[in-house]
C-alpha cells in the first residue's frame, strides 16, 4: 500500500458520515483550480481532497464535467447586478467578469466551455445586453460589444497572474533591467518606450481600455 492511498484511507476515516455536500465539493474544487489547474480536477482527486470515498461524489454530480459545470456556475452567482443603468451598467458587469476571473487562477480557460451549462454565466450575458440596449445601442452594435468585451475581458484575464506588481518597485527594476539588456540595434523602439513605460496597475489599464471600448465614435449610443 502506499502512502497517498494509506492517507487518503485515514482521512475517509476521519471524515464523519452526512457531512459531505455541494458547498465543500465547490469549495474543493475551487481550491483544486487555484492552487494546481483544472487538469487536476478529478473526482478521484477531489474526493481525496475532502477524506471521502469517490462514490460519495457521484451523490451530488454525475461525472467530472458536471462537477466543473457546476463550480463554473457557483463563480459566476457572485455577478451582482449593477447599481447603475445603461453604458455604466455595462461597464460594472465587465468589471466584475474581470474580477471574478481574477479571483480564481483557472477558471479563465474553462468559462466559455460551460457558458451554455452556467445559468449565472448566461444571466451575466442577459444583464449585459439589457444594459445596452437600454442605453439605445441597437441589436447589431450591442452584439458586437458583448462580443468585443468578452475578448478583452478574458484576454485581460488571461495576462492577469504574469504582469508586474505596480506596487513592487524592485519588480519594475527588473522588467527595465531585462529590456535594457536587448541588442540596441536589433530593439532600439522597444528599449526607448521600456523608459517611459508608467508602473500602473492591472485595474487602471482595464478601466482605461474598457472606456475607451465604449468611447469610439462606433461604439457610442445612438
Amino acid at each position: 500500500m502506499t502512502e497517498n492511498s494509506s492517507r487518503a484511507r485515514a482521512a475517509r476515516a476521519t471524515t464523519p458520515r452526512g457531512s459531505l455536500n455541494r458547498r465543500r465539493i465547490l469549495d474543493a474544487v475551487a481550491a483544486t483550480v487555484a492552487n494546481k489547474g483544472v487538469d487536476a480536477v478529478t473526482m478521484r482527486g477531489i474526493a481525496t481532497a475532502l477524506g471521502v470515498d469517490p462514490m460519495a461524489l457521484y451523490r451530488h454530480f454525475q461525472d467530472k464535467n458536471s462537477l466543473l459545470a457546476a463550480f463554473v456556475d457557483d463563480v459566476f452567482a457572485g455577478i451582482e447586478e449593477p447599481r447603475q443603468s445603461g453604458v455604466e451598467g455595462a461597464k460594472e458587469l465587465a468589471r466584475q467578469y474581470y474580477r471574478v476571473l481574477n479571483a480564481h487562477p483557472g477558471l479563465v480557460n474553462i468559462a466559455l466551455d460551460y457558458a451554455l451549462d452556467s445559468p449565472h454565466q448566461l444571466l451575466m450575458g442577459e444583464r449585459m445586453y439589457r444594459h445596452m440596449l437600454d442605453a439605445g445601442y441597437d441589436i447589431e452594435t450591442a452584439i458586437m460589444l458583448f462580443s468585443g468585451l468578452q475578448r478583452f475581458v478574458l484576454g485581460s484575464a488571461l495576462m492577469y497572474p504574469k504582469r508586474t506588481d505596480p506596487n513592487d518597485p524592485a519588480a519594475w527594476s527588473r522588467v527595465r533591467g531585462l529590456f535594457r539588456a536587448l541588442d540596441p540595434e536589433q530593439f532600439p523602439t522597444v528599449r526607448m518606450v521600456n523608459e517611459h513605460i508608467p508602473t500602473v496597475s492591472q485595474e487602471e489599464v482595464f478601466d482605461r481600455w474598457l472606456d475607451r471600448i465604449f468611447d469610439h465614435p462606433e461604439n457610442l449610443a445612438g
